[in-house]
């Protein structure tokens, strides 16, 4: 159907605001079911982040159990978030750039999208550099004189890594290229296959730990007037591995056949999945201070420790796998729609994709990624940002909407959803000064430990207080986004 003649709920969408990818999904397109969901989620887990800043927790001193509690309560905390913030998107098929126009007001919103989309292209950049070890180490145990390009550098890589990067580029553009389906397909095999590897690696850390009773019986070695502060901290870093797929999950479940169908499958894939996730990292993190004298907290470098070059080539091809579903079904995916919404008349889906695959690369995250708590800094800001615009849009749809768009609106600067919401934007600066205040202010340290749940809760209370005098505003539900001549 030709775009000048698409109408949305009767309202003819303006095209600074509209193309095909942003549309809404409606009938025969939303065909995900609780299957894809949790195979989807199966594949999001197993990304080398999520592994290491878990496994972070055994390095800074906890015992195994203390660490599974930070874990666990982590996870709950974000899949709840996602449970709430994913149901507009199932109800109107719309992406995340199109939704939060109804909180921060069609013009309003390209700040709090443009924010998502550089942290996007932030993520993608760093997946693309895990991918790229996973490459060098499978190239590493092919051929004997791998290593020795690594006395040629370039641009601070390695000869051999360099072009392990390279080749890392090409298999993420490959994909990018053939859009949404071909993600769901590449995630139902990508996950169990991982899941092997990684239970492969469980057995092996339990071996060398010298048993399951010395993992879990871990002695911890963190102070006692630090676990709290370290313990939500953590809690933070860990919910920031997810925080920007928090607040764009609408991309993914605008596809769901039905709202039972994406809480089923992420019911069972996301909480459970990466609590597991987690806690094999714990036990081979554990395994590796055994066997190596100290803790390894990145699964290719542990492989890369075995002396079987089957194992390692495996092991290793299966992360490469699981990272590039990772890489393109979450950051991939959103910065895709949220480039294509600032700039909907020059760019689609494959083009937005791509320019995040450039730019990702382009950020150079090898020159920082190695160093010593650096990650755990990058989650805590991540969460700290994307915190304050979950708030607001919760509050949004939930309280002030009572859980009804009019769709139509969504798409035209002369709706009621048009120009600027000054009272969002002021309710996400408010989030943004409660969530980094443990940084202004140097003897409110502390509070960074729960900048998150502090811009969630900032922000959802003073959106609340501005924007309570518009919540008797009725408005027609529009259940479906549907398109027509």
């Amino acid at each position: 159907m030709s775009e000048d003649k698409v109408l949305i709920n009767g309202m003819k969408p303006d095209p600074k605001l509209y193309n095909y990818d942003l549309s809404p999904m409606t009938g025969k397109n939303k065909q995900w079911t609780w299957k894809a969901y949790a195979a989807l989620w199966m594949g999001i887990v197993h990304n080398i982040v999520a592994w290491e800043v878990a496994a972070n927790l055994i390095v800074a001193g906890m015992s195994f159990w203390q660490a599974f509690a930070c874990v666990a309560s982590a996870y709950m905390v974000a899949f709840i978030a996602i449970l709430f913030n994913s149901y507009s998107g199932s109800k109107y098929g719309t992406p995340f750039p199109v939704l939060i126009r109804a909180s921060f007001g069609t013009k309003g919103s390209q700040i709090p999208v443009f924010i998502r989309a550089m942290l996007g292209v932030f993520w993608f950049g760093i997946h693309l550099y895990l991918g790229s070890i996973a490459v060098n180490v499978i190239l590493g145990s092919t051929f004997q004189t791998w290593e020795s390009l690594g006395n040629i550098t370039i641009i601070g890589l390695g000869l051999n890594e360099f072009i392990a990067f390279i080749i890392a580029f090409l298999i993420h553009a490959y994909v990018i290229k053939h859009g949404m389906e071909r993600v769901r397909k590449f995630e139902q095999w990508a996950g169990p296959i991982i899941m092997i590897i990684s239970v492969g690696l469980v057995i092996w850390g339990i071996s060398a730990a010298g048993g399951i009773s010395n993992v879990v019986n871990l002695t911890p070695t963190i102070a006692e007037n630090e676990f709290w502060s370290t313990f939500f901290l953590s809690m933070t870093a860990l919910i920031g591995t997810v925080a920007t797929l928090i607040l764009n999950i609408s991309d993914l479940t605008r596809f769901s056949k039905s709202q039972k169908d994406h809480m089923i499958g992420q019911g069972i894939g996301m909480p459970t999945m990466f609590i597991f996730f987690s806690l094999m990292a714990l036990v081979t993190t554990v395994g590796t201070m055994n066997a190596f004298g100290e803790p390894i907290t990145n699964p290719i470098y542990v492989l890369a420790e075995f002396d079987n070059p089957f194992i390692v080539i495996v092991g290793a091809a299966s992360i490469l796998i699981a990272t590039i579903s990772t890489n393109i079904a979450t950051n991939g995916v959103a910065v895709g729609y949220d480039l294509t919404n600032l700039l909907p008349e020059k760019l689609n889906f494959q083009r937005s994709g791509m320019i995040a695959l450039i730019v990702g690369a382009a950020s150079a995250p090898w020159l920082w990624y190695e160093e010593g708590g650096s990650l755990d800094t990058v989650l805590g800001g991540i969460g700290a940002t994307m915190g304050p615009v979950l708030g607001i849009m919760l509050i949004d749809f939930f309280v002030i909407r009572r859980m009804k768009y009019d769709v139509g609106n969504l798409y035209t600067h002369e709706g009621i959803y048009g120009g600027w919401n000054k009272k969002g934007l002021l309710a996400f600066i408010i989030g943004m000064l409660f969530s980094y205040s443990g940084l202004i202010i140097p003897t409110l340290g502390f509070l960074y430990n729960f900048n998150w749940f502090l811009g969630v809760g900032a922000s959802a209370l003073a959106y609340l207080v501005l924007m309570w005098s518009e919540r008797k505003v009725d408005v027609v539900d529009s259940e479906k986004g549907e398109e027509a001549l």
